[in-house]
């Protein structure tokens, strides 16, 4: 995020990690599972402290970072093999439980759980004094470890401020922020409405310039990975062949993963580079992916089909696409998106059955003929920089402002 104050922002690199041999892995495998150690030890300790003052009406414990660490100085004098990783790193593993109580407590996220060995994947992170040279990242109490990326560091005069290492599959990833000088974006006066969907992103820009960019295609990943889910399904809890499957199957979802931070990547630059300002849908996308199975009192509608537009659309990763244009565009600007599918982007007509197909729309008042997802994203524009109040364009029905002081000066 930037900084503006300071003129400075921050980025995230991610690198794979190379132990250089097994018992350089079994090192970092040990340090993270002292960091899972702590978090349980103290997960527990507070909800029984918890329980403990419910039913006495006492006082309830700290469970900030600085107390929790105060807590975690004293229990590492009491183990003797804590001493043998790094105070800081394991420590830091309580600053994400803190925030977790804080989050529980503000009523925005779940209670914190205890991490297993089996179904969270090994991680910890260096909080301060990330030392990087020559491509090789120095881990304390460990020693420098071999750090590769295709394209190499993006930001050689980036400072590292944090690393985060993960343990993803069979190999050991690094992420590592960098605090760099912030960059010049885009300010050529162009503004561009996106239109998003299950395979495609439709744009169209005020220089009157428009296409659809593609969605990742995950069809034949998904083939693989329910083979093997299938196969995994038949075999024995425990046995070695097992394991192997369960490792396939985290391979092919992390190709998946890849494929769709690449795809988002892709898209957000390809319209930064076009336009100053963003013009998207509000859209809540959690809302729209929520399950409809419903409840045995309450049993939803359609439940089948709605879990495969949920696959769908989550698949399109529109979150992920919508986060990355946030710090690559000058400007980003949310408009109410009822009606904007069904709207004449040339007289400016109302009516669902403008809209006859998925990708065709034809106007029943003018005959005005388009790609159904070009036509909404035209909408969108027009909503976003207000242009009902300039030229005789029409806006959409909303009650929201189409008129922007101070954002927009352009001509549609």
């Amino acid at each position: 995020m930037p900084d503006k104050a300071k003129g400075k922002e921050f980025r995230g690199v991610e690198y794979r990690l190379l132990p250089g041999s097994s018992a350089n892995a079994r090192k970092l495998a040990g340090i993270a599972g002292a960091c899972r150690f702590v978090w349980n030890y103290f997960l527990a300790k507070n909800k029984e402290e918890y329980k403990r003052a419910k039913e006495s009406d006492g006082k309830k414990p700290s469970v900030s970072f600085f107390s929790l660490g105060k807590q975690f100085t004293q229990l590492r004098k009491e183990v003797d093999w804590l001493s043998e990783y790094s105070f800081k790193i394991v420590r830091y593993s309580l600053k994400h439980q803190a925030d977790a109580w804080q989050g529980f407590f503000k009523g925005v996220r779940k209670h914190p759980k205890f991490h297993s060995k089996y179904g969270k994947c090994p991680s910890f992170t260096i909080p301060d004094n990330v030392k990087i040279k020559d491509g090789r990242l120095f881990i304390p109490k460990v020693g420098w470890m071999q750090m590769r990326r295709k394209g190499g560091n993006p930001y050689p005069d980036g400072r590292p401020i944090r690393a985060t290492i993960k343990k993803s599959g069979r190999y050991w990833k690094v992420s590592v922020c960098y605090e760099i000088d912030a960059r010049k974006r885009t300010e050529n006066g162009v503004a561009v409405g996106v239109d998003l969907n299950t395979d495609n992103v439709a744009w169209t820009d005020t220089t009157g310039e428009r296409g659809m960019l593609g969605i990742a295609r995950l069809d034949k990943k998904d083939i693989r990975i329910r083979r093997y889910q299938r196969k995994l399904a038949r075999q024995q809890k425990g046995s070695n062949r097992r394991r192997v499957t369960k490792r396939k199957i985290t391979k092919w979802k992390r190709k998946q993963k890849n494929s769709r931070k690449n795809q988002a990547h892709q898209n957000s630059r390809f319209l930064a580079n076009r336009a100053e300002a963003l013009v998207r849908e509000d859209l809540k996308l959690k809302n729209m992916t929520a399950s409809a199975k419903g409840t045995v009192e309450n049993p939803g509608k359609n439940v089948k089909a709605k879990a495969g537009l949920n696959r769908s659309m989550l698949n399109a990763s529109h979150g992920r696409f919508n986060q990355y244009c946030d710090y690559k565009f000058e400007t980003v600007v949310g408009v109410d998106p009822r009606y904007t599918s069904q709207t004449c982007n040339s007289c400016g007509h109302v009516d669902k059955v403008n809209r006859q197909t998925q990708r065709s729309f034809r106007c029943v008042s003018c005959g005005h003929a388009d790609h159904a997802d070009l036509n909404a994203s035209a909408n969108i524009l027009a909503s976003g920089i207000g242009a009902s109040a300039r030229r005789g364009a029409f806006g959409l029905p909303t009650p929201k402002t189409r008129e922007i002081d101070g954002i927009f000066n352009y001509a549609i």
